[in-house]
Formats: C-alpha cells, structure tokens, sequence
C-alpha cells in the first residue's frame, strides 16, 4: 500500500511539474506581448495585483491550504529572505523578457538556473561532484554561450538578455535552495502570495518614481490578464507543489525543456523564430539539464 501510495505521490509530483511547465512557457509568451506595449514598471503594477488577487481567491477556499497560524518569527524571516531573493531575479527576468526580440532566448537561458542549483546544493549541502555533473554543466554553459553568442564581430558574446538572464538565474537558484528547504512549514499559496506582494510593492514603489501612467491599452491589459493567472498564479503553484512529492532534481529536468514550448508559441504569437544557433544552444543547454540530473534522479526511483 505504501509503494502505490509513494508511486502515485510520484506520478502527481510530475504531472505538477508538467504543468508549471506548459504554464511558465505561457509566461514569456504574454509578458512579452504587454511589454511590447506598455512600461515595465506599469507592467508589474498590473501583473502582480492580479497575481495577487488570483493567489487570495485561491487561498480564501477551503482546499486552498493557506495557514499562517502556527508560523514562528523565524518562518516570518525566512518569507523576508525567499521575498527578497524573488523580488531580485523576478525583476531581473522581466527585464531581459522587455528587451530580447524574441522570448525563446531568455527561455532557453533560464536552464542556468539549474546549473546554479547544482552548484549551490554542492557547495552548501555538500553534495558530491560527479562526472556526469561535470559533464552537464559543461553543456549547460556551451548551450548559454551560444545561444548568447553576438558573432565574431562583436566584442564578447555576453548581450543585454544573456546578463540580465545570468543575474536572474543564478537569484532563482538560491530561491529554489530555501524554498525546497522549507516547503514542508510554507504552502505553496502562501509562497505565491508573499512573492506577489512584494513585487506588486516594488512596482508600486517605481510607478511613483516614474510617473507612469497605469492606464494602458485593452490588449495589453487582457495579455496581462491571462499571462497573471498562468503565470505567478498557476506556475507558482504548481511548482511549488511539485516539489513536495519529487526532488528538485526531476522537477528541473522537465522545466528545462520550457523554452522549446515557448519557441512554438512566439512563432504562433509573434511569427519570429530565433536564430539556428540560438535554437541549438538552447538545445545543448535542456541536453546539459538532463546528463546533470539524470544520474540523481535515477538514484531515487
């Protein structure tokens, strides 16, 4: 009874893992096409009151699992600190989704992340290097090169995109380290939330700096819409759910293969492919992914 019941928890943990997948490849498809219009502090004004208003409903329903009750100071702290860290690489993110031409490329970036998450679970929770984990992360890195490659004209390879997605990847893996280490205290919900709030006050913050105006167009605004609920809404969600019945490990293994969805959308949406090169590094980096995880993930089926 106990090995269906683990069997099944497995099963869930990837079907939530697929999900957020699907969902976070929607992400760079709508932000993208609000950004194309609208402001980035305008943008995040908008995109986070309705994640946050999305996560309340969420939270106000009974299965919803939201409960602060029983949580300590220290709990509270750690909220600071995961906040703090989303608030960094989410900006960080949206930045590089504002000025790349096409989304698939900070897509296909964003596998750093898992490179970082590695790097940081050896460092800090002492795990062992492998050569598998040599060898993945040498992909990982080849793919990142190329697909942020400029040409031989160019002085270095590092673009705009290729550095916001590097500074946002690499915030995202400490994220990913605390939440994984207190996903068992925190819902998920309350996790969304708090990442809502803070940077629906950053943007808040910034609008008043700026001076944008939060009147926008109806086609932005319905792109943020359903981009809100997909997004810090259903991808929050579903990630931080999966985490709780597989290991961080599977989980990045499917979600590395976001931006290969993300490429068929902006063909749809915006009929604009990136380059061949671009496409290949992006390939070499879900390859990199899968040789770094594949031998932790074997270890525990």
């Amino acid at each position: 009874m106990s090995l269906n019941r683990e069997i099944t928890s497995t099963r869930r943990g990837y079907l939530y893992a697929l999900i957020a997948t699907i969902c976070g490849s929607l992400v760079y498809l709508f932000s993208k096409a609000a950004l194309n219009e609208i402001s980035l502090p305008a943008f995040g004004f908008w995109w986070f009151i309705l994640a946050l208003f999305w996560n309340t409903l969420f939270a106000m329903h009974p299965k919803g699992g939201f409960s602060i009750r029983s949580f300590t100071r220290h709990d509270y702290h750690n909220l600071l600190l995961i906040g703090i860290f989303e608030l960094a690489a989410t900006v960080s993110f949206y930045i590089a989704i504002k000025i790349t031409e096409n989304p698939s490329v900070p897509s296909f970036l964003r596998n750093l992340e898992y490179l970082f998450v590695t790097l940081l679970g050896i460092w800090l929770l002492a795990e062992r290097f492998s050569i598998k984990t040599g060898a993945g992360a040498a992909l990982i890195l080849t793919g990142a090169f190329v697909v942020s490659f400029r040409g031989t004209d160019s002085l270095g390879f590092m673009n705009a995109t290729a550095l916001m997605m590097l500074i946002s990847t690499s915030l995202y893996a400490v994220r990913t380290i605390l939440v994984k280490k207190h996903i068992g205290e925190m819902a998920p919900v309350v996790l969304a939330i708090n990442r809502a709030i803070f940077l629906f006050l950053f943007s808040l913050l910034f609008i008043f700096i700026t001076g944008d105006s939060l009147q926008i167009p109806v086609k932005a605004f319905l792109n943020i819409l359903a981009g809100s609920f997909v997004g810090p809404f259903l991808t929050s969600i579903f990630q931080y759910s999966s985490l709780k019945y597989i290991p961080a490990s599977r989980t990045a293994i499917i979600q590395s293969t976001t931006g290969l969805f993300v490429l068929t959308g902006a063909l749809l949406m915006f009929g604009s492919l990136p380059t061949t090169v671009q496409v290949t590094g992006g390939l070499i980096t879900i390859a990199g992914v899968g040789v770094m995880m594949g031998k932790r993930t074997k270890s525990h089926d």
